[in-house]
């Protein structure tokens, strides 16, 4: 008997002593990127981004168990309403305890991740081995129409704890771990230069002798590029241009049409090089930079040579290629 009552004494006195305490405190948060988005996609397109450690870390214990009066609190603050870019663009997001959009996180208000049932218990935060940390995820709200360039925030993430660090035998809790503490967090995002454009096809029709095709003339080239951008429109010389003189060429089978594209409605030719393309602020509606929301024209006109003997008849095709460069 005295031997058996040896041996349980021993077992709980083993038991007591192994019992791991957890512990929290702030650290260094993992930083959080949108990456490289284009400015058309971040106005029409929700973008995501997360942080593995928004500055809460937890050593776990042994035996843990999260009641409803265990507390993880974390208020963020920040010095403006979302990322700000070069121009004082801002791009607004939303902030979440969750990588499934819910649980929002209010800035200025007091969140708390909670015990039974919260947050903190659906992450292990005091719970299985190794330190855990908190994530926070982010989601862009659509409709921001900025300038290209890096936009960034920093977060102040006031955080504060109150829960039981051990539980005993019986659930007795063994001690609270109290404290609290501030980690910033960094959230960016690069916004890249985009356009849309719309550029009808030329269709000159048909005609018997080069001297019967009709001129195409009130054709516009539109174009929407990211806001306050400054760029240059370039058509190349297509797919069979004239090795001296530059003329472009329309091919069918082993014969050609030539014929060219005119700025405006002038004779100068549009071309891809130099002073040949057309600056953003030669546009005929809206000329300047990009307005992001909202079209610049260019107006041009395209005309089959006359000088040229008629090739055969035929279906006679080109493809020149329209570019924008920054």
């Amino acid at each position: 008997m005295r031997v058996r009552s040896k041996g349980w004494l021993l077992g709980l006195g083993l038991l007591c002593s192994g019992q791991a305490m957890a512990a929290c405190s702030v650290a260094a948060s993992v930083p959080a990127s949108f990456g490289s988005i284009s400015s058309m996609t971040v106005r029409t397109a929700a973008q995501a981004s997360s942080t593995t450690s928004a500055g809460l870390t937890c050593t776990s214990a042994l035996i843990s168990l999260l009641v409803p009066s265990d507390h993880f609190y974390a208020t963020i603050t920040s010095a403006s309403t979302g990322m700000v870019g070069p121009t004082g663009d801002v791009i607004g997001y939303t902030i979440y305890g969750t990588n499934t959009a819910s649980f929002p996180i209010a800035r200025n208000t007091q969140f708390d991740f909670g015990g039974t049932g919260g947050i903190a218990q659906l992450i292990g935060l005091i719970a299985g081995p190794g330190a855990k940390t908190v994530p926070l995820y982010m989601g862009t709200i659509t409709g921001s129409n900025v300038a290209a360039g890096l936009y960034s925030e920093t977060l102040n993430i006031a955080w504060s704890w109150n829960y039981c660090s051990g539980v005993g035998l019986g659930g007795i809790c063994l001690g609270r771990d109290i404290g609290n503490g501030t980690a910033t967090l960094t959230v960016s995002m690069t916004v890249t230069n985009d356009c849309q454009i719309t550029a009808p096809n030329i269709l000159f029709g048909s005609a018997p002798v080069v001297s019967g095709f009709t001129a195409v003339t009130g054709q516009t080239i539109n174009i929407a590029c990211t806001k306050g951008s400054a760029y240059t429109v370039g058509l190349s010389d297509g797919q069979n241009p004239v090795s001296v003189g530059g003329r472009r060429r329309m091919v069918s089978g082993t014969n050609y049409l030539a014929y060219d594209i005119f700025k405006s409605a002038g004779t100068t030719r549009w071309g891809s090089v130099g002073a040949a393309r057309r600056a953003s602020s030669t546009a005929e509606v809206n000329p300047g930079n990009g307005l992001g929301i909202g079209s610049q024209v260019y107006n041009y006109n395209a005309r089959v040579y006359t000088d040229q003997p008629t090739p055969p008849a035929g279906v006679y095709v080109d493809n020149v290629v329209l570019d924008v460069g920054f």
